[in-house]
């Protein structure tokens, strides 16, 4: 049992690169420009540097459509969408062929970028730099790949003898990939961008795989099935962890958020709770919500929550007290569900699922994040699989035929 790490090999513990140019190469960095802020949210980049904004967001129009083939075994639901230096890595899979492809495209125009494939069908990708870092479950176990995303070289990888299906999603913070072991003994670990093994730190508890670690330079939250760890991330020093959190469904129902020194999460039973980074001794306020919430993104007055796709919150960062909401029927009067927000320069960006009298009419709806006021809709052609992305001043939506680009 137990994790491994080697250089040069193609069987066992997987690593691609033994090459000469390996041994001449600079060491590769991952600069903290390379992900969002308040912390990298790995499910989809959901808070995406402002230097992405849109000049317009109250006037969009579909610029560019991007085709992703599907050739009869493979669906696109797996894995979500990432962004990264102005290209979108879209993935499909296929069950028949226990394969992932992976098909690139550049973000402010559509044009593909191209391809590669993986072994395996429930990836768990996060981008960074130029690195496309992915968890999955293999013959053996469960392996994390890191690969160039632009060559689709595999660079490297870390192989687990244990199984975690779904796998767990990495995070990247501080110039480190984060993931944790899901069993019993867990335990979290940092690689550098080259695979080398920064700091290992057993805690209790077993992770919680349905759900992403939260990361920021300073610090690490690792979910678990029953509360969550805090790491300091560049040491990997354990800091503190609630293990003993009251109710039922106590797992957390979203990934975390880390804002301004506070720790932000929701669970399944409803509750969102705010915790102090530097005080153990409790949360600082609690919020029953109707229904399953997630949380959308936070800022520094608001916590935004998507609650059962079917309303769309936001809460006082300093008590948890209604702010505003929207229910989907506000946005529009025939619409289904939503999609999760996207927070970027002040406005949320969301994917609404509309039917009326059997034809489809999707929209994208932009949201002032002060007032919750709906500013603009455009439509979509067709239904948003994922919360909208944001990159190079375009807002990227996901749809089963590929990839919609507007501004």
């Amino acid at each position: 049992m137990g994790g491994g790490l080697a250089i040069g090999s193609l069987g066992g513990y997987v690593v691609g690169d033994d090459s000469e140019r390996a041994e001449t190469a600079s060491s590769p960095v991952i600069a903290p420009t390379d992900w969002s802020h308040p912390n990298y949210d790995a499910t989809n980049n959901r808070h995406p540097p402002v230097q992405n904004a849109l000049r317009d967001p109250t006037s969009l129009d579909t610029v560019w459509k991007a085709p992703m083939s599907l050739d009869g075994t493979f669906v696109p639901d797996n894995p979500v969408p990432v962004v990264a230096n102005g290209l979108v890595i879209g993935g499909k899979y296929s069950t028949a062929r226990s394969r992932t492809t992976f098909e690139l495209f550049t973000t402010h125009g559509g044009e593909s970028y191209g391809s590669f494939s993986r072994p395996g069908t429930k990836h768990t990708p996060v981008a960074a730099g130029d690195y496309l870092f992915s968890h999955y479950e293999t013959t053996d176990g469960m392996q994390l790949d890191a690969s160039g995303f632009r060559s689709g070289e595999r660079l490297w990888s870390w192989e687990e003898q244990t199984t975690s299906l779904p796998p767990l999603q990495p995070v990247v913070a501080g110039g480190l990939i984060h993931m944790a072991t899901a069993r019993g003994g867990t335990s979290a670990s940092a690689f550098t961008p080259r695979g080398e093994t920064k700091w290992k730190t057993r805690f209790g508890g077993r992770t919680h795989n349905l759900v992403p670690p939260a990361a920021t330079p300073r610090t690490l939250v690792h979910p678990t099935m029953d509360g969550f760890a805090v790491f300091d991330t560049q040491t990997g020093e354990f800091r503190w962890e609630v293990t003993s959190w009251e109710g039922g469904s106590k797992a957390m129902a979203t990934a975390p958020v880390l804002h301004d020194g506070a720790l932000y999460m929701a669970r399944h039973d409803g509750r969102v709770l705010c915790y102090d980074l530097e005080d153990d001794s409790g949360p600082q306020w609690v919020r029953r919500r109707q229904g399953l919430a997630r949380i959308a993104a936070v800022d520094s007055g608001r916590v935004f929550l998507t609650q059962s796709r079917d309303a769309l919150t936001a809460l006082a960062t300093t008590d948890g007290s209604d702010e505003w909401s929207l229910n989907r029927l506000d946005i529009h009067p025939d619409a289904s569900n939503l999609t999760a927000a996207t927070l970027c320069d002040g406005i949320l960006y969301v994917g609404v699922v509309v039917e009326n009298d059997d034809k489809y009419q999707h929209r994208l709806a932009v949201i002032d994040a002060d007032s919750g006021t709906v500013s603009h809709q455009t439509t979509l052609p067709g239904a948003p699989r994922f919360g909208p992305m944001i990159s190079n001043g375009t807002v990227i939506v996901q749809t089963r035929d590929g990839f919609v680009g507007l501004r």
